[in-house]
């Protein structure tokens, strides 16, 4: 469905992009005119791409049960069930921006 959501949706993205940019702009002025290419995504992008949890784009989805013992085998680890495979990220920690930082600091860690 790439760009078939209709011209309301285009638009609404290009006016947050805009948006978005401007605040950039208004942070940083010396990146003001050297921006060649942006692109936006959506709760809607990342769920029709990633089939991510209800559009979410940290990874897995909140809930207090990855801590259940049962669990262990697949939450907080960046290790698989597959050799020489490993998770980064929020999948291999804890799910947000703080979870997928960590997470790849754990999984460059068990890899190094």
């Amino acid at each position: 469905p790439v760009h078939h959501r209709g011209e309301e949706y285009e638009e609404f993205k290009n006016q947050l992009a805009k948006h978005l940019l401007d605040i950039l702009y208004e942070t940083v002025p010396q990146v003001h005119g050297k921006v060649e290419y942006w692109t936006l995504g959506t709760p809607l992008t990342e769920a029709t791409y990633l089939s991510s949890f209800n559009g979410g784009s940290y990874g897995t989805k909140c809930d207090t049960n990855i801590f259940d013992p049962s669990q262990d085998k697949w939450t907080t680890t960046p290790c698989t069930s597959v050799p020489g495979l490993y998770m980064a990220g929020s999948d291999a920690f804890l799910p947000a921006v703080c979870g997928a930082m960590y997470g790849g600091i754990l999984s460059a860690s068990v890899i190094l």
